[in-house]
């Protein structure tokens, strides 16, 4: 028994779509014949009354295998982000469903459990699951994907329900579990579960777990590990905005989403890596959907000027508005950012990036972008804003700062065009010559304004 690393993708599918993820050729194509198991799971989690496995960042727990056999085990935090979580998970079989705690030292924790806990310790909850299973057989690795259907008990009528689906490297290749998840992703609508079941169950008992760690900014480290721990960093907001997004949207909520899309993309022309085009599909939408919304406000504006009381231009930027709001809801709906991650991830870890440090590569893409920003390069002005809001390098933030100016004045520019566009469908689409004449107010009041 030796000590073991746990990497593993934690999902949320639907029940209509976990049919479709299995059916996928990637999921399908890949399991192994007669590999499906069934087993019921009682996993019992204990701790000392004053939490002191808690704070060391441990969590231990003893499990009713479902086969008649029994398995104490302890975890600890490595690192966990964006759906990919990586453990320390050390495994003791044992006789009973009796709590252990002597026998982790010698697998590799460094002590026993029984230092950390004189006086023994008491259960704080039970997850209890029914889970099937199947071995994947995926090109450089193998994995094995659970369903587990179940709860997690807490006390006298206080209850969560578990529907996931976990995915885990059993040996081979990160970059295939990646790829995998990527894949299906990008077919299969599927949401990431941050929290483990230790965490949501100590959410049960009313136990907050630490906040993940401040993810340090890029800097002088190897450049592909540093840019794929920017990625998990930045895509873990981004899949929280998602969830949000699903709810509600608000400029805040859009503006945010723009930002950390932006800083995905730069960290994707970072690493050399072939353009996601779900990201830059994304970033439109989200820029068509503010530009819209800013029209209406300015409209709004020249309304309130004029003290006109109706506006079927209102009307027409109003509709537009909601159904762009829809589709980019849909796009929240349908997991668009949870495919967009994973794709960047698996991308990223399979590159083959060179030896030089982060530090070398930031000052290689720094001086590429300078030289489109020279040529009015809206894409190179945002590229070199975004790195500097996840990186440590004094030339970027210099280089940001002396690229403001010009980068709002690009942005202005874009703005006016886009708004000039949006008018001349609207009015293509409208036989109203109010729509015509209101436009016309727009755009005159616009050539006023940038004289």
């Amino acid at each position: 028994m030796a000590k073991n690393t746990e990497i593993e993708l934690k999902l949320l599918v639907s029940k209509e779509n976990l049919k479709k993820l299995l059916a996928l050729d990637c999921v399908a194509g890949a399991l192994r014949e007669g590999s499906m198991q069934k087993r019921k799971l009682v996993s019992s989690y204990y701790d000392t009354e004053d939490l002191a496995f808690k704070r060391q960042g441990i969590a231990y727990r003893v499990r009713s295998k479902g086969d008649g056999t029994y398995e104490a085990t302890v975890k600890t935090r490595i690192a966990n982000g964006a759906g990919l979580s990586e453990r320390v998970e050390l495994n003791l079989p044992l006789n009973s469903a009796r709590a252990k705690l002597d026998g982790f030292a010698e697998l590799g924790l460094g002590f026993e459990l029984t230092e950390l806990a004189p006086n023994g310790v008491s259960k704080l909850f039970t997850v209890t699951v029914q889970r099937t299973t199947y071995i994947l057989d995926l090109q450089g690795a193998v994995a094995e994907l659970a369903i587990d259907h179940g709860k997690i008990t807490g006390g006298k009528d206080c209850t969560d329900p578990i529907d996931e689906v976990e995915i885990e490297l059993l040996e081979g290749d990160k970059g295939a579990l990646l790829a995998l998840a990527a894949e299906i992703a990008a077919q299969v609508p599927v949401f990431v579960e941050k929290r483990s079941k230790f965490v949501r169950g100590l959410a049960l008992r009313g136990i907050m777990a630490e906040a993940a760690p401040v993810q340090e900014k890029l800097g002088a480290g190897p450049a592909k590990n540093e840019i794929l721990a920017a990625l998990a960093a930045h895509g873990e907001q981004l899949l929280t905005l998602q969830q949000e997004l699903q709810q509600n949207v608000s400029e805040k909520l859009l503006k945010s989403l723009k930002r950390e899309l932006l800083v995905l993309r730069s960290l994707q022309a970072l690493a050399g890596v072939e353009p996601c085009e779900r990201l830059e599909e994304l970033l439109k939408i989200v820029a068509d959907v503010r530009r819209l919304l800013a029209l209406q406000v300015l409209w709004q504006r020249i309304m309130a000027q004029g003290k006109m009381e109706r506006s079927s231009l209102q009307k027409k930027l109003s509709a537009d508005t909601k159904a762009s709001l829809e589709h980019l809801q849909a796009l929240a709906v349908g997991g668009c950012l949870t495919a967009i991650v994973f794709e960047l991830q698996a991308l990223v870890y399979r590159a083959e990036l060179d030896e030089e440090t982060m530090e070398a590569r930031i000052k290689t893409a720094l001086k590429a972008w300078q030289q489109d920003l020279a040529a009015a390069s809206l894409d190179a002005a945002e590229n070199i804003g975004a790195l500097a809001r996840c990186c440590s390098v004094k030339a970027v933030s210099k280089a940001a700062e002396a690229a403001k100016k010009q980068r709002r004045q690009l942005n202005k520019q874009e703005l006016l065009v886009a708004w000039q566009e949006q008018l001349r469908v609207i009015c293509e689409a409208s036989t109203s010559k109010l729509v015509y004449r209101e436009a016309g107010m727009v755009l005159g009041y616009l050539l006023a304004q940038n004289k």
